[in-house]
């Protein structure tokens, strides 16, 4: 579909991506009717205002309706299928376009799309540190910054853009086309939104279907999911991994040193022990912004120094600090299992894992059996705590000498409160929750900010680092 004659535009969310997507739709297609829509009067109150005074037509709460004559739907990342309005647009036969399909109608740029169940943002701002400091023009955007439709109204063209992308983003894609496209790893995550592992698993392949020979599928070779899956697209298939000898192997490890293949030569970049970054998923992590940007074009002398130098991205194995010898380390963006079985790998023996919130569908038992041996106590808060409590007790039965014990409180205060008692020094505090965040809090970014305030007000008066 094309937008050239397109005369009434909606968008569905009026968010971090469906208010520049508003704007971007008024300033590109003029004499375009632009209605914005939004099912909550509260959260959108803010953008009516702003969004009516630049031109469009805007219904929220109540008296949101798909407009007659609508021609194309532009669908924010958060409004599910089961939306009544994405269900009224179906039953028209609306084209249904996400925010970045929609956004990259107007990017001229060169693109790296980054996508995965875990490792997304850390990668993408590794990817874009790496280019900046080689001196390449880059924008960041996606799920992480900037949406894409605020980077197609103010970003140079010359940049590239590197963008973190949802599987919530590319389910309604079009002809949404990365020159380098990354998928990280493939896990069970968001079957409550894709009803099924196979809906999830589809959605991320998506951001490979409309590549062409000239583009470039980077692919982690150590991944199971991503061995499981055939990969859409003609994209050149290029592989990481953190051993060696994988047949299109771009970036890899030797004798504990990194490397990226270049010309046909191997190129050697820095020691694994010298990445600034922990755990083998961060090895894995930073194979692929090396490769990633190492296609763009940035020298391997300037990827290696940014591998060895790079802080962690807030609320990703954050350390928060330390109180009377204990670290105490925030990775609230653990939003599924399979994040904190890889923040696991990162610390590991004295610690005192926090759990919880609102699942998400997967189950617990496994994360449950690995904690042994890593993990000394697991505390429980939220939603989950029931299911959680479940999946650990029949560890428990199953295992009794080797299963970690665990305690249930109501919240992140309790948990905090109950740790920093009984914690001592060279201990660890992770909250890493393998779970979403909405029971208690906006968003993983919230949460994660309430555990360093909790965290900072332990600091107060006492032994801090």
């Amino acid at each position: 579909m094309e937008l050239d004659g397109v005369r009434t535009l909606v968008v569905l969310g009026l968010g971090r991506s469906g208010r520049p997507a508003v704007r971007l739709a008024l300033e590109r297609l003029p004499g375009v009717r632009v209605v914005a829509l939004d099912e909550s009067a509260e959260s959108a109150a803010e953008a009516r205002t702003e969004l009516e005074a630049a031109g469009a037509e805007v219904r929220v709460g109540d008296e949101a309706s798909l407009p007659g004559g609508a021609e194309l739907v532009v669908k924010s990342p958060g409004v599910p299928r089961q939306s009544r309005l994405v269900e009224a647009a179906v039953a028209r036969g609306v084209p249904l376009w996400s925010e970045v399909e929609f956004a990259a109608r107007f990017l001229p740029n060169r693109l790296i799309g980054i996508t995965g169940t875990n490792g997304k943002t850390t990668t993408t701002a590794l990817t874009g540190r790496i280019l900046e400091e080689a001196g390449i023009p880059v924008a960041i955007g996606g799920n992480i910054g900037l949406a894409l439709a605020q980077l197609a109204l103010a970003a140079d063209p010359a940049a590239v853009v590197v963008a973190e992308l949802s599987s919530f983003q590319l389910e309604d894609i079009d002809r949404f086309r990365p020159h380098v496209a990354v998928l990280l790893n493939l896990t069970e995550d968001h079957l409550d939104r894709h009803g099924d592992y196979a809906g999830y698993a589809a959605a991320k392949l998506r951001v490979f279907e409309n590549q062409g020979p000239g583009d470039l599928a980077l692919l982690n070779a150590d991944d199971p999911g991503t061995a499981a899956e055939t990969i859409p697209g003609e994209g050149r298939r290029r592989w990481f991994s953190t051993g060696d000898g994988t047949a299109g192997q771009v970036a890899g490890v030797t004798d504990g040193r990194l490397w990226l293949a270049l010309d046909g030569e191997r190129v050697a970049l820095c020691r694994a022990d010298e990445l600034s970054l922990r755990g083998e998923h961060n090895l894995q992590n930073s194979l692929a912004a090396a490769a990633a940007a190492a296609a763009i074009g940035a020298p391997p002398s300037s990827i290696a120094a940014t591998l060895q130098t790079f802080a962690p991205v807030a609320h990703r194995l954050q350390v928060v600090g330390v109180v009377d010898g204990v670290t105490y380390v925030n990775d609230s963006k653990a939003t599924n299992v399979d994040a904190t079985l890889k923040a696991l790998t990162a610390y590991f023996g004295p610690v005192v894992l926090v759990l919880g919130g609102r699942g998400k569908g997967a189950a617990f038992d496994g994360l449950a059996a690995a904690c042994e041996g890593r993990v000394r106590e697991v505390l429980l808060i939220g939603e989950a705590r029931d299911a959680l409590e479940g999946a650990f007790r029949r560890r428990a039965e199953r295992a009794p000498a080797t299963a970690v014990p665990y305690t249930s409180v109501p919240d992140l205060d309790a948990a905090v409160t109950w740790a920093s008692a009984h914690t001592g020094p060279g201990d660890v505090v992770l909250l890493s929750p393998a779970c979403a965040s909405f029971d208690q809090y906006r968003s993983y970014e919230h949460r994660g900010e309430h555990f360093m305030e909790l965290v900072e007000k332990l600091r107060g008066g006492r032994n801090r680092t």
